[in-house]
């Protein structure tokens, strides 16, 4: 079974792929020469500055929902338990209405 993956790890993934580009970027701005090679250094510079921006970002999201998210789970836990016991206790008596049926 495939795991699926949160919104934050594909925005990481997408984050890692945009820096690939920008070291390939890098390379071919080595082998510029002249006016092209300045043109192409100010965007690489440009796109890492909103690279790590948009990481800065990231972060702290992923670090207010994460204190967003275990704090509503402290909350919801106890209430989760209690529900699973129910959902157990229901399914038991439907298996067990399920076989006094089967066996007249």
């Amino acid at each position: 079974m495939a795991k699926k993956s949160s919104g934050f790890e594909d925005i990481e993934k997408t984050l890692q792929e945009i820096g690939s580009k920008i070291e390939t970027l890098i390379e071919k701005g080595t082998k510029a020469t002249g006016k092209a090679s300045e043109e192409i250094e100010k965007k690489i510079q440009e796109l890492k500055k909103n690279k790590e921006k948009l990481e800065r970002e990231l972060k702290a999201k992923k670090s207010q929902f994460d204190k967003k998210y275990k704090g509503k789970k402290k909350n919801i836990q106890p209430k989760l338990k209690v529900t699973l016991e129910h959902f157990k206790n229901g399914f038991k008596s439907l298996l067990d209405v399920i076989n006094e049926l089967f066996k007249k």
